[in-house]
């Protein structure tokens, strides 16, 4: 099935949505409360440098590691991959005459379809996590790393139990479905002569691996049967108990928004068994590579061998929360289910996989072990593009229109004549789009305005403007030729506070719809004309954007795709610098304003206003509005536009923007502020299609009509 086809499945499924909208809005504040007086930025920096290794130090870790459990009469293998893991493991269970196995969940016997090998060497593995037990019965994998079953409802878990056990099971009686549970796997425990777990750390300094569960069965199956068996990716080894500390600190409050989980396990040597030959048990650590150990040298997958496996990554992402994991992944979910399923499972799958990532950095912002997945998912869409070639519409677009600004300016002026017939009585938007797909008529779209903002600028003489005060302001192309009117109005409150604006000398897209695509060479080619056309950043105070998306662009990929261009590079490296958004700059600049309507205010935060240009406006608006500012629930939660995204898979984009227009909607506001004229285009557009009453204004609109106050 292809991917489109999977998530127009999974959209469908009403018990999914309810699941996965109900946890994400409750872990938001859980994990709100669990890091509250910490500083999660510092913690996680710590966590990142702490797992920052080559493969020579992931290799001399291992062997101190190896050294000290071997002394304790361990055993320690290496498989080099999935199919040597699987034997190892096989040969370890016939060796001690093993017919049932009890396994604690583990992400890394998923990654080699453990079960399954095991399985088909007669042998009987037993899951003891809930979810994962729910799922081996009812023939499914899991579709979270820490929640494998969030899926399912307990009505689902009932029948599942039912038909597992052939008792009559009350949906409702969730205390007796958990002594069901309880009851038939308890047994399993004694029975097995193996027991199999993972690691969440592995101490090099002493031998020593840490374990967390919240139901104990990682504690009872590595401790009952005589024979325990470790399976562990090298990722997991850290040097010494203070990293694993800091790992175990944050893992918890980052997976569900536990201060920390119920069970936290240590294991050290090889422990007495009653059960064993020896009267000792008899310990197996498996170290998985499966092309792990090449990967600490790679310049930018490197970073995702940091993963702790909280699953925060999907926790956050508004696309995970409209497919669930079941698509949005492999075996691995989550952002950093689509950058492993590139690095140890099948590209192809991968390269359609990547796809679904709307571009948010909710991921990036939120990891706790500090890996911008974000980046490394643009980096990896690159790479694909480069190896299976992009979309090829896509790959005119970026290469032949958007990249040369006189073919981009005629390109739009001929698509504003011929829209004509379709706009509606307004003229601001267009009523239908003919022979379009349903599915993409969930927004009104603005129209291709008639007089683009370079020529406003210089029709209006903004140009004539001069001052010792000076600013750049980049456009964009959604200004440029959707939205003039935000460029206008931003100039106009500069210009009444002395600020001389200058523009490029010719508007170029800033490269990034073509790098999220993956089209790379294309977006650099397009970086290096922008680059040209803008001015020297020594004559200015701040570059200014009214598109986050464009800001985050300039100050991080301008300086990534000229590292071939010694002068374009230093040009980008300043400008980035101070490239900043609108309201920052006046909030810097002391530049305040008294509004004197009664009307209603709240704010959509863009995804990379406050996760790319670093800066937040809410507490500027308090001070601009004051109890007229209404906080917006999930603010900064992505409004489902994404650029190209929102066509190539308009049932996400449309489910996270009903979300979002229902959070609107509740706080009753008169008109809705933002930052981005992409995210005025779709939550204006999604709110005029439903026919509700709730403006939606650029910022730079409302305050060009509101009395300065320079302070």
């Amino acid at each position: 099935m292809k991917i489109k086809q999977e998530v127009k499945k999974k959209l469908n499924d009403k018990v999914l949505y309810t699941n996965l909208k109900n946890f994400a809005s409750n872990y938001k504040v859980s994990r709100q409360n669990a890091l509250t007086g910490l500083d999660f930025f510092k913690l996680r920096n710590d966590i990142y440098k702490s797992k920052d290794f080559s493969k020579e130090e992931i290799i001399a870790l291992f062997e101190e590691f190896k050294q000290h459990v071997e002394k304790s009469g361990c055993t320690v293998l290496h498989a080099e991959d999935a199919l040597t893991a699987n034997k190892l493991i096989t040969e370890i269970c016939k060796k001690h005459n093993a017919e049932y196995i009890v396994k604690s969940k583990s992400m890394t016997s998923e990654e080699i379809k453990l079960n399954h090998y095991l399985e088909k060497q007669g042998l009987k593995p037993i899951e003891t996590d809930l979810g994962e037990w729910i799922l081996q019965i009812a023939g499914e994998h899991p579709s979270h790393m820490v929640m494998p079953a969030i899926h399912k409802t307990r009505q689902q878990v009932a029948k599942i139990f039912e038909k597992h056990t052939g008792e009559k099971i009350n949906p409702d009686d969730i205390d007796k479905m958990v002594k069901i549970a309880r009851k038939y796997l308890r047994e399993y425990y004694f029975k097995a002569a193996v027991g199999i777990t993972g690691a969440n750390v592995a101490v090099a300094s002493s031998g020593t691996i840490g374990i967390v569960t919240n139901e104990g069965n990682a504690r009872l199956s590595s401790t009952v049967p005589p024979v325990h068996i470790v399976l562990v990716g090298y990722e997991k080894l850290v040097k010494n108990f203070s990293d694993a500390m800091k790992i175990i600190r944050l893992l918890p409050k980052s997976a569900t928004g536990q201060n920390i989980s119920t069970y936290v396990t240590w294991i050290k040597g090889s422990n007495p068994s009653f059960k064993s030959d020896t009267g000792n048990k008899h310990t197996y650590y498996i170290f998985l590579d499966n092309g792990r150990l090449s990967f600490f040298e790679h310049p930018f997958l490197k970073d995702a061998l940091k993963c702790i496996r909280c699953g925060s990554c999907a926790n956050v992402c508004p696309a995970y929360e409209m497919v669930g994991g079941h698509v949005f992944g492999d075996i691995y979910i989550g952002a950093i289910g689509l950058i492993l399923t590139s690095m140890l499972h099948d590209e192809k799958k991968a390269k359609e996989i990547l796809s679904l990532c709307i571009g948010c950095k909710a991921c990036s912002f939120n990891c706790p072990a500090g890996i911008d997945l974000q980046s490394i998912i643009s980096d990896l869409n690159v790479y694909m593009g480069k190896k299976y070639s992009v979309n090829p519409v896509k790959k005119f677009i970026y290469s032949a229109v958007m990249k040369n600004p006189a073919v981009f300016k005629t390109a739009m002026k001929t698509a504003s004549f011929l829209q004509k017939p379709m706009l509606d009585e307004t003229k601001e938007n267009i009523k239908n789009i003919p022979y379009i797909p349903k599915e993409h008529n969930f927004r009104k779209l603005p129209s291709i305005k008639t007089k683009t903002f370079s020529e406003l600028f210089t029709e209006k003489k903004f140009g004539e403007f001069k001052s010792s005060k000076k600013v750049f302001f980049y456009p964009g192309c959604a200004v440029e030729y959707f939205f003039p009117d935000m460029g206008v109005s931003m100039v106009e409150v500069l210009q009444k506070t002395g600020y001389q604006v200058d523009i490029p000398k010719a508007q170029v897209c800033c490269g990034l719809p073509a790098i999220h695509a993956g089209d790379g060479e294309s977006g650099k080619k397009t970086i290096l004309k922008n680059i040209k056309h803008m001015g020297n950043p020594d004559d200015y105070e701040a570059f200014l954007v009214l598109c986050p998306s464009c800001g985050m662009a300039i100050k991080e990929d301008f300086k990534k795709y000229t590292l071939d261009y010694i002068a374009e590079f230093k040009k980008s490296e300043k400008i980035g610098k101070k490239v900043m958004s609108f309201a920052n700059f006046l909030k810097i600049n002391n530049i305040r304003f008294q509004n004197e309507d009664d009307k209603k205010y709240t704010y959509h935060t863009p995804c990379h206003q406050g996760r790319g240009l670093g800066f937040v406006p809410e507490e500027f608006l308090k001070e601009t509005f004051g109890e007229n500012f209404i906080p917006l629930k999930d603010s900064d939660v992505c409004c489902g536009f994404g650029g190209s995204f929102s066509v190539d898979y308009p049932g996400i984009s449309a489910g996270i923007l009903d979300k979002k227009i229902e959070n609107i909607i509740n706080t009753k506001a008169d008109c809705l502020l933002t930052d981005c004229p992409g995210c005025v285009m779709q939550i204006d557009g999604g709110l005029k299609q439903k026919g509700v009453n709730v403006k939606v204004k650029h910022l730079s609109e409302v305050l060009s009509n509101l009395k300065i106050q320079k302070k």
